[in-house]
């Protein structure tokens, strides 16, 4: 791959700009979603913000002390490391595939002139340090061969910074095979960007079917031959889903019994058990309707929404 197109220089365009230019590839931290590997977004809500139906994602504590703290990672990496590190203030393009575009943290240079990519993480020690240990997370790691892709390095440090205080790197070789199924999946997501229409949905595209479809109409259609299979495949998870909670139920108060008063017990093997006593206040609503209604109407909230079901033709009918 040949070295990447600068397309803009970031301390020099606003945030706004910045967004602009995003929408016009597909980015690293877009491509676990748009492989269907994340675990928090999904192909159509990149695809919404790509095509400009959803707006930007605001910027959040966690999103700005990442940004606050990262020079800071950067020069202590350097430090630790003995590596030359410097910024990478671009966004840049792959020749090879317009599509794909890529803002890295910084770039590295090891002792023999290797040039290597720098993506820096700040994240809290609850969630990470088992992600980290056991390897990198499938967003990080897709995020990382999207940006050796794009740059054409055969290399990158993953910097972490878990908890504020504890600071932690791996090295991530250039993998071709993922590379080249990286291209292949976000170029066929593209696709979809320049048509326009909305790619198919997966587990996690709830959110993005709501703000595509927010309210319903009073109307009723005809569904294609697919919506037969998929309702069998509904009712039958639906089915299982039951089952399952019921002998988890079962299996929950047979454990219960086996506690009686007790607050918590361990099993031979050295599983804990509770069943901890506790109390909560509540609100009785009902109550304070009747006693202050002019109070509930103030602070009441209509939320909107679509509820989903399926019935039987049977059902349907009476």
């Amino acid at each position: 791959m040949g070295k990447p197109i600068i397309v803009a220089k970031t301390k020099e365009i606003s945030y706004e700009q910045w967004i602009t230019e995003r929408r016009k590839g597909i980015g690293g931290s877009d491509s676990a979603a748009v492989c269907g590997l994340s675990k928090f977004s999904s192909p159509l809500d990149v695809w919404l913000q790509k095509t400009g139906r959803r707006p930007a994602t605001p910027e959040n504590e966690a999103m700005y002390f990442g940004r606050l703290l990262e020079p800071i990672v950067r020069t202590e990496f350097a430090r630790r490391s003995g590596l030359t590190v410097k910024e990478c203030p671009y966004i840049l393009q792959s020749r090879e595939h317009p599509f794909m575009i890529a803002n890295v943290d910084g770039i590295v240079t090891e002792k023999d002139g290797t040039k290597c990519v720098l993506e820096i993480k700040t994240t809290n020690s609850f969630t990470a340090i088992k992600d980290v240990e056991d390897g990198l997370p499938a967003e990080w790691f897709c995020q990382v061969e999207h940006y050796l892709a794009v740059t054409g390095l055969s290399k990158a440090y993953v910097v972490v910074l878990i908890g504020g205080n504890k600071l932690q790197w791996q090295v991530v070789e250039r993998d071709e095979e993922t590379i080249q199924t990286l291209i292949a999946l976000e170029s066929h997501f593209w696709d979809f960007v320049v048509r326009d229409v909305p790619p198919p949905v997966d587990a996690n595209s709830g959110d993005a079917l709501a703000m595509l479809y927010p309210t319903s109409t009073e109307s009723s259609i005809v569904l294609p031959a697919e919506a037969d299979e998929l309702v069998a495949q509904y009712l039958e998870i639906k089915k299982a889903e039951d089952e399952l909670k019921a002998a988890k139920a079962e299996t929950e108060n047979k454990l219960k019994a086996l506690l009686k008063d007790a607050e918590s017990g361990v099993t031979p093997s050295g599983f804990s058990v509770s069943w901890k006593s506790y109390s909560q206040s509540r609100i009785d609503s009902a109550k304070l309707k009747v006693a202050h209604a002019d109070i509930v109407n103030q602070f009441t909230t209509t939320i909107t929404g679509r509820k989903f079901s399926v019935t039987s033709p049977k059902a349907s009918k009476n």
